[in-house]
């Protein structure tokens, strides 16, 4: 690995750490994402200094959330690990992969929940646990309706780029 290498992953870690992840898990992101092709789990692990066992626990926690993919090779019984590089479709993951869940789960579990609260809401605790709730309901709507204008916004900018 060159020096200019070195200082563009430390500076991927630098950006990664800026999500708030652990250190360790802001090396692999780094690491993955500007390694131009797969890359193995053992490499990986001996690039950041971590065990095999960490790398792995690590990777598992992250990779639906940041478009990691699993691959494998025939004829190897190593596991290897892709960044997705395109960053408007990494970006449409993260939410789907993240916010959207909230969404979904908001919507459908906690609507019926606050409809059955409201039938029995009468001390002023209740009502006050209640209006908490349906503005938390309202909210995610709002963010419904944000994120459908993301990924409207992405698919133009993907558009504008072929």
């Amino acid at each position: 690995m060159t020096d200019i290498d070195e200082k563009i992953i430390d500076i991927g870690h630098e950006i990664f750490k800026g999500y708030g992840v652990d250190d360790i898990t802001a090396q692999i992101l780094s690491i993955l994402n500007f390694e131009s092709n797969e890359i193995s789990m053992e490499e990986l692990a001996q690039r950041t200094g971590y065990s095999l066992a960490s790398i792995s626990l690590k990777v598992k926690n992250i990779e639906q959330f940041w478009s990691i993919k699993r691959i494998s090779k025939p004829g190897s019984r190593k596991t290897y690990l892709y960044m997705e590089k395109n960053l408007l479709d990494a970006f449409a993951t993260q939410i789907r992969n993240g916010f959207e869940t909230e969404l979904n789960l908001a919507k459908t579990k906690i609507t019926p929940l606050i409809e059955e609260y409201k039938e029995n809401a009468t001390t002023q605790e209740q009502k006050t646990k209640l209006h908490t709730y349906k503005n938390y309901l309202s909210e995610i709507n709002k963010f419904e309706e944000l994120i459908r204008h993301i990924y409207h916004q992405i698919d133009l900018l993907k558009e504008n780029q072929t």
